[in-house]
């Protein structure tokens, strides 16, 4: 009965909607400008590769405050977006294509990892950075001889999100009053800091995501044939902070990349004129933003065939491609939640009675 019960629970989270500010026209143009405009024009000058990568970096970046009117007014928070996604794609251009690739981006991922527990802020800071630095080098990987190119066009859909966020920001509330709030100072946060990284629970986030990358980095070459880089990146995105055996997202991104490869492989189907693609790639596109901080099952389900299309925009997409993104999702999940289960067993583990003294 007690499973019964948590299995509900569970399947009632997977398929819930979070209340979210009501949407205005100010946060569907932040949307829809992030992925059309750069498509549209890419499209205008030939390039359409070009327009759809900037577009992704646009919807990947758009995170649940973005998407909202009140986060579109604050200056500092688009900065800093901006700035771990940079530093992301300026790392992965320098580390892609060489043969300890995956080393150093695991290495990178788990120094982000370790630093994430220093304050609120840079938790947030450095789980993006990881995101955007393990999807920058699975682009890179697949550009060739153009990762540099690839590199700043990337990059620029991060400047484009930020743009179109500043340009578009609305005016402050008239009545908002902010509540003073006492807040840490730097030499608290580093002493709070250190004081957890001198225990095992302080280091679990670190160890799961070296781990997970880890694992899936020599799944992902152990059958080289197979597009299998989607399991580095399913680990990089389902692993977070907080020891969860089976976090809702875990089953909300398995759900919607099933449901995701499926409507892909419907839209590959039925859609074979070029400009008709592009077309529904930016109503997704435009849509995933808005649908993230309502459901992530949702949003799982939408952003998935961008991501496929864009990532392997003039390929050929064949169904064999689409069932490997498809079990590298799953196989990534089982990786997260395996970990989270060891990790969780470790960290609880009661610590032995101290044996009695002995009386002289």
């Amino acid at each position: 009965m007690a499973f019964r019960s948590l299995a509900s629970g569970h399947l009632r989270e997977v398929l819930g909607w979070t209340p979210a500010a009501p949407l205005n026209a100010r946060t569907i143009a932040i949307a829809a400008l992030g992925m059309a405009a750069p498509v549209i024009v890419g499209l205008a000058l030939g390039k359409p590769h070009l327009g759809f990568t900037i577009g992704l970096g646009a919807m990947l970046l758009a995170d649940q405050s973005s998407a909202g009117a009140a986060a579109s007014q604050d200056r500092p928070s688009a900065f800093a977006a901006l700035l771990p996604a940079a530093l992301a794609v300026t790392l992965a251009t320098l580390i892609a294509g060489g043969p300890w690739t995956d080393p150093a981006m695991i290495l990178l991922a788990a120094v982000a990892a370790t630093i994430s527990g220093y304050s609120r802020p840079v938790a947030v800071t450095a789980i993006r950075f990881i995101v955007y630095l393990v999807l920058s080098v699975s682009l890179l990987d697949s550009a060739g001889g153009h990762r540099t190119a690839v590199a700043l066009v990337f990059g620029l859909g991060a400047l484009w999100n930020m743009a179109i966020r500043m340009l578009l920001r609305g005016p402050a509330p008239q009545n908002a009053t902010p509540t003073p709030a006492r807040k840490p100072t730097p030499a608290q946060l580093r002493a709070h800091w250190r004081r957890t990284m001198r225990e095992f629970p302080g280091w679990q986030f670190p160890i799961r995501i070296l781990a997970g990358l880890g694992a899936a980095s020599l799944l992902r070459h152990l059958w080289p044939s197979h597009h299998f880089f989607w399991i580095v990146l399913t680990v990089a995105l389902l692993t977070q902070r907080p020891l969860e055996h089976v976090p809702v997202k875990i089953t909300q991104r398995a759900v919607g990349s099933l449901l995701g490869v499926g409507l892909t492989w419907a839209i590959l189907a039925s859609v074979a004129w070029p400009l008709g693609l592009a077309a529904i790639i930016c109503v997704l596109g435009a849509a995933a933003p808005l649908a993230r901080s309502r459901s992530y099952l949702v949003y799982s389900v939408i952003s998935t065939p961008v991501i496929l299309l864009v990532m392997d925009l003039g390929k050929p997409v064949a169904t064999a491609l689409l069932t490997d993104r498809l079990a590298a999702t799953l196989m990534g999940a089982v990786i997260v939640v395996v970990l989270n289960i060891v990790l969780e067993r470790v960290t609880t583990r009661p610590t032995p009675p101290a044996p009695n003294a002995v009386s002289a």
